[in-house]
């Protein structure tokens, strides 16, 4: 299909125009564009802001997972992030708050906003604050037009609207269909802006495609890396006890951690020329914590806990089959997840209720009758019973009071996992586990993960 088959009328190009009087500066901004690089002292980190745009993150219903990805790909490329800021859809705030950033920081990444209804005015907030008009851009028209077409879908006139850029911008070609632009604001100190569309997936290819470059510039190419390590079945506190000693006040190192309720991470951030230098210097500081924390490192960067115990199945050419009560089918979701999964888990049953555990995987009635549901016994069964139902070498079972009421007594957040090995053997974990509903339950999750992590290891 070419575009002349897309069924839409061009209209003529209605451009929204900024005036002297409707011009919203701070005072120490002067209104203008400029050509050339944004400069900075030697020795001077280049400094970011993320201005978020969208009544929807205001009203919290939704989270700004754009702003947490934006600030993670400007850290690696060595640049400061010291503002998030969300605005509504609201041309004045947006203009506001962008004359407020300009001057005070080098870069600012803007999510949101670009799209073709009368509520994403993005295009003149930036206008506005850069004292410019907008234009219609006939190549960036052609792209939309192209992409609908591509797609098989009629498009409206209105879609039109995102083909407005400011004048003296540098226009991006859409992902999907909303395009993206530069613009250097000139001021005592200039601020180069980049407005990216608010869907995720459009809004990372966008980046790949035209910011990477220009974050590079303004950085210097000087990359930061963080290494993550992905600790499981000890406490933030505990961990933290272990590693500061470690890390200290070393030079070029910057420590932090990040408590989640399926596991802690340990987050060591350096700085090199390049990636490749980067690693190769902090990984002796990996190996290190990694040996300090004795076990309880489940992983390390991209691999996480159900992605090393895949790894660790595969590579010694077993398999393992799931019996969740509590989690209700989140162990076996979580390794399905990883690519490559069918290679080593065979299936898995939820068994909530307890009369399913006798309806689906055969569990003596009268076993959960004197043992309770939520017990030693019924959850070693259930992993045997798991095992020998899907024809796996290993079988991982679950049961557990989540709340928010007790079971036969038994206070929630109390919980059992268990493995049963190839050679028939079967070992049985319990305790109480703290929390609220979802974090007991991901800690139980991962709980009854590392315990089939740490037999696959040899531990």
């Amino acid at each position: 299909m070419t575009h002349d088959d897309v069924p839409v009328t061009r209209p003529t190009a209605s451009v929204a125009t900024s005036t002297a009087d409707d011009t919203v500066v701070a005072p120490h901004l002067q209104p203008g564009v400029i050509d050339g690089e944004i400069v900075r002292p030697a020795g001077e980190s280049a400094r970011a802001a993320v201005l978020s745009v969208g009544d929807e993150l205001l009203l919290g219903d939704l989270t700004d997972t754009n702003a947490t990805w934006i600030s993670q790909r400007l850290k690696e490329q060595g640049v400061e992030v010291v503002h998030h800021l969300a605005v509504a859809d609201d041309e004045q705030a947006m203009a506001d708050a962008l004359a407020w950033l300009c001057g005070r920081v080098h870069l600012v990444i803007i999510g949101g906003g670009l799209g073709p209804t009368e509520d994403d005015r993005t295009r003149e907030a930036v206008a506005a604050a850069a004292g410019v008009d907008l234009r219609q851009d006939a190549d960036l028209e052609e792209h939309i037009v192209q992409r609908f077409a591509a797609m098989g879908r009629p498009m409206a006139a209105q879609n039109l609207r995102q083909a407005r850029i400011p004048v003296g911008a540098t226009a991006f070609p859409p992902a999907g269909t909303a395009p993206a632009f530069g613009l250097t604001i000139a001021g005592p100190s200039p601020t180069r802006v980049i407005a990216l569309p608010g869907v995720p997936w459009e809004l990372h290819e966008l980046w790949e495609r035209y910011v990477v470059d220009e974050v590079a510039s303004i950085a210097g190419r000087r990359v930061t890396l963080t290494r993550v390590l992905h600790v499981v079945g000890r406490g933030e506190s505990d961990v933290a006890a272990v590693v500061e000693p470690l890390v200290g006040d070393r030079d070029g190192v910057t420590l932090a951690f990040l408590a989640k309720s399926r596991e802690i991470q340990v987050r060591l951030t350096v700085s090199a020329d390049d990636r490749p230098t980067a690693l190769a210097t902090s990984q002796p500081l990996v190996e290190e914590v990694t040996d300090a924390l004795d076990g309880a490192v489940a992983g390390v960067d991209d691999e996480d806990l159900e992605t090393v115990v895949l790894r660790l199945l595969v590579d010694r050419g077993v398999t393992v089959a799931t019996a969740e009560s509590a989690t209700a089918g989140d162990i076996a979701a979580r390794l399905g997840r990883v690519p490559g999964a069918s290679q080593a888990l065979l299936g898995g049953t939820i068994v909530y209720a307890t009369d399913s555990k006798h309806q689906v995987l055969g569990i003596d009635e009268e076993l959960v009758a004197a043992a309770g549901a939520v017990s030693e016994p019924v959850t070693e069964a259930l992993a045997v019973a798991a095992r020998d139902r899907f024809g796996a070498d290993f079988g991982l079972a679950v049961t557990g009071v989540a709340g928010p009421s007790t079971v036969d007594g038994l206070p929630v957040g109390t919980a059992y996992w268990a493995l049963a090995h190839p050679d028939g053997s079967v070992e049985v974990h319990g305790r109480r586990i703290p929390g609220d509903r979802g974090q007991m339950l991901a800690r139980l999750g991962t709980a009854a993960l590392d315990l089939l992590r740490r037999r696959l290891a040899g531990s």
